[in-house]
């Protein structure tokens, strides 16, 4: 007995000594564990691009940025983000982008011998095709955008992209799903994941309703809690996607755009699951209750959506949301209720399902027979309202002496007298005094008197006299009048007169008036006149702020125009290429000017014509004494390049020493140009004169000599608008009209040839004389 007292003993003994080393060993293990914890922080950075224009051809976003803003906020709170480690890009260019992932990836670099891992976190929302990222009018390429994510100084690279057809990133790897691709602190992963929002050949939607896209939306609410499939009160990116997925195809399977499927692709090695949002870490929270079912839409104080998710009943769920006032709105079928709760810090709020109070259901604008078939989620009401009639409405033709009809219809409406629509309408509508729709139609108007359409109506309208619409996109034909109030696009042809307030993209055609506040095409026979115009064509007058082309027979004005052609006149503040006309008037010329008469306050082409006024150009007059002994006055007008002369002289009598004028007489034109140009410089210039005895009723216009004169002078300036002039010449004068040639040099110093029967004679000259004026 005593022997087996002493074996209990000693194993007992023994049982108790190994259990201490297991706890000491226990100890150790945890510690050595707690401190590869805490060399395990996770740095984590967020880029957040949101680029609401895609381009030229492209339909501008609306809330890109907001969703950008939404990610980033989302993991500021509580994915452990530092203020400092978010980058937000608005509308970058290719290069920009670039620039701002090479600032990060050196801010990261700087930071590799911290302790702990480094995580990036790539996020765009905007546009994008199956070439890449549509950033304004440039292309980020799907293979380079990955590239440069892959080359990132970070052990895990996540890009989550919002954007139409942005599932081909996903497909440059086969897009392969594998679960548990994000890690927490106590992993060692490494690696990639990309998430889109659709896949290659789909479009990514956004709603007017939830202020942003419906993927960011979804997958930021999964974030704050709603993803939490396991309910340890933390969120993997792998359970948001799930999530976002789920969510994303559900909200998108009955909207214009189709359904929307997630994608993902990623490349990850290593253990644990990755946690990127943690609830606890929240300021405040939300606990709904397990009884709670059904379809929660949250509101924060502003009454902006911050989170939305479908609940079933049997199990609790919690959110993180900063501390404020929120309310909960719980759908099910044929019931609504809503339950106001004030989250407040280092707290969490339960709500169960007695909180909620009933409430109506809202109104919407899908009535009649559109019914309740189409789900409108993108908040396009008029767009959503006209498919769904075009898709469920039963086609109808009415015929009465007044067809009137307050619902929705497709179909043909007659009316003998009048056609009135009050509701949506596809179809057409036909009557011998008047058709009215007063909501959105698209189809056909044919009427004697009057077509009115008091909102957008897309077709064409067909007038004995008046078409009226708000806005319009295709025709208006009438015999007298057509109106349209707003942006448009199509044709007006008229017989009398064509008006539309605000822009037209696309013709105005009529005989008498084309008025609009921007056009492209102004045709008429009387007068266009308009804001804005592309190209004004008329017989008698086009007038507009600003035109890129305007011809017409009689005048044109503009503020600025590109190219103005009239027979008559053209008058602009600004002419950019060519105005070609009889007189042309610019305060600025870029172009140039082609005419008889032109005049411009400041040229920066040289116009051609005969008179050239230029206000920053030529305008001298030139009195001077040659060496046949006469005194003459020329006019230059134009610019350096090029001038146009005008020229009278009169001869001193011979012997007279000066004091008395003989009767001989020279008037001419010519062109000269200048070397060295305003100020000092040289001048060439060529002149045609007539030359004859006497001046006056009496005077034979047959005895004409003509005179041709070469000549290189100089002109130094003594003061600023006057000058002295002195230079050479070589003459050469035919009897032309006249019997026997009449001009010579005062001293015989000429030679005298005959050509063809014709008498001529030619000598070298001089001038001297005094310029006043801008030379």
């Amino acid at each position: 007995m005593k022997n087996i007292i002493e074996k209990l003993d000693a194993s007992i003994t023994l049982h108790i000594i190994s259990l201490i080393a297991i706890l000491f060993f226990a100890a150790a293990s945890n510690a050595n564990a707690a401190q590869q914890g805490d060399n395990a922080r996770i740095n984590r950075y967020v880029v957040a691009v949101s680029a609401n224009y895609g381009g030229q051809g492209r339909p501008v976003l609306r809330y890109a940025e907001s969703d950008a803003k939404s990610f980033a906020k989302v993991l500021g709170e509580m994915g452990g983000v530092q203020a400092g480690n978010v980058v937000l890009v608005k509308e970058p260019g290719v290069a920009a982008l670039q620039k701002q992932l090479d600032g990060l990836d050196a801010k990261i670099a700087q930071g590799k011998n911290a302790a702990g891992r480094n995580e990036v976190l790539f996020y765009y929302s905007g546009h994008a095709d199956e070439k890449g990222l549509r950033l304004g009018n440039e292309v980020y390429a799907w293979k380079e955008l990955r590239k440069r994510i892959d080359a990132m100084n970070a052990d895990v690279k996540i890009a989550v992209i919002d954007a139409c057809g942005s599932g081909a990133i996903t497909r440059l790897k086969g897009g392969v799903a594998v679960p548990a691709f994000m890690v927490d602190q106590s992993s060692d992963m490494k690696g990639y994941a990309f998430i889109t929002s659709s896949t290659q050949d789909e479009s990514s939607q956004e709603s007017d309703k939830l202020k942003g896209s419906f993927f960011t939306h979804s997958l930021v609410s999964g974030l704050r809690g709603a993803g939490d499939l396991s309910g340890d009160g933390k969120v993997t990116l792998s359970e948001a996607y799930q999530f976002a997925f789920n969510e994303t195809l559900q909200r998108t399977e009955k909207t214009m755009g189709g359904a929307q499927h997630p994608s993902r692709d990623m490349n990850l090695a290593g253990t644990g699951d990755v946690v990127m949002t943690d609830l606890r870490s929240t300021s405040a929270g939300l606990e709904l209750d397990e009884d709670v079912d059904g379809r929660l839409f949250i509101r924060d104080e502003k009454g902006e959506l911050v989170a939305e998710l479908y609940k079933k009943a049997g199990r609790a769920m919690s959110l993180g949301f900063p501390a404020g006032k929120y309310t909960v709105r719980l759908e099910r079928p044929a019931e609504f209720s809503e339950a106001v709760v004030t989250l407040q810090n280092n707290r969490r709020e339960k709500l169960s399902h007695r909180q909620f109070a009933a409430v109506s259901a809202e109104k919407t604008t899908l009535r009649g027979e559109i019914g309740g078939l189409r789900d409108c989620t993108a908040g396009d009401s008029i767009a959503c309202s006209l498919d769904s009639l075009d898709h469920n409405g039963k086609y109808r033709v009415t015929f009465n002496a007044v067809d009137s009809d307050k619902d929705p219809r497709k179909g043909i409406q007659i009316g003998v007298f009048v056609a009135e629509a009050d509701d949506y309408m596809l179809g057409t509508q036909l009557s011998l005094i008047a058709n009215v729709a007063r909501k959105e139609m698209h189809g056909l108007q044919v009427t004697d008197i009057y077509n009115g359409a008091n909102a957008h109506f897309e077709g064409a309208q067909i007038s004995g006299m008046i078409n009226y619409a708000q806005s319009f996109d295709g025709a208006q034909i009438a015999s007298t009048l057509n109106i349209a109030g707003k942006n448009s696009s199509g044709a007006q042809i008229s017989s009398t007169a064509n008006f539309i307030a605000d822009s037209l993209n696309g013709a105005q055609v009529s005989p008498a008036l084309n008025y609009a506040g921007q056009a492209d095409v102004q045709v008429t026979a009387a007068m266009n006149i308009a804001g804005e115009a592309g190209v004004q064509v008329s017989a008698a007058m086009n007038i507009a702020g600003e035109s890129d082309v305007q011809v017409t027979a009689a005048m044109n004005i503009a503020g600025k125009a590109g190219a103005q052609v009239t027979a008559a006149m053209n008058i602009a503040g600004t002419v950019e290429d060519a105005q070609v006309s009889t007189m042309n008037i610019a305060g600025r010329a870029i172009g140039r000017q082609i005419g008889i008469v032109n005049i411009c306050g400041t040229c920066e082409s040289t116009p051609i014509g005969l008179i050239n006024i230029v206000g920053n150009g030529v305008w001298s007059v030139t009195s001077a004494v040659n060496e046949m002994g006469a005194l003459g006055l020329s006019l230059h007008l134009g610019t350096a390049y090029l001038f146009t002369a005008f020229e009278g002289t009169r001869e001193f009598e011979k012997g007279s020493n000066f004091k008395h004028f003989s009767d001989m007489y020279e008037t001419g034109l010519g062109i000269g140009t200048q070397f060295g140009k305003y100020g000092n410089h040289f001048e060439l210039e060529y002149m045609f004169l007539n030359a004859r005895e006497g001046f006056g009723m009496d005077t034979d216009e047959d005895d004409i000599n003509f005179h041709h004169r070469l000549r290189l002078g100089f002109v130094h300036k003594l003061f600023p608008g006057f000058g002295m002039t002195v230079g050479g010449t070589l003459n050469i004068v035919s009897e032309g009209n006249a019997d026997k040639v009449i001009v010579k040099p005062r001293s015989e110093y000429h030679d005298d040839f005959s050509a063809n029967g014709h008498n001529a004679r030619w000598w070298p000259g001089f001038y001297a004389g005094l310029t006043v004026g801008r030379f």
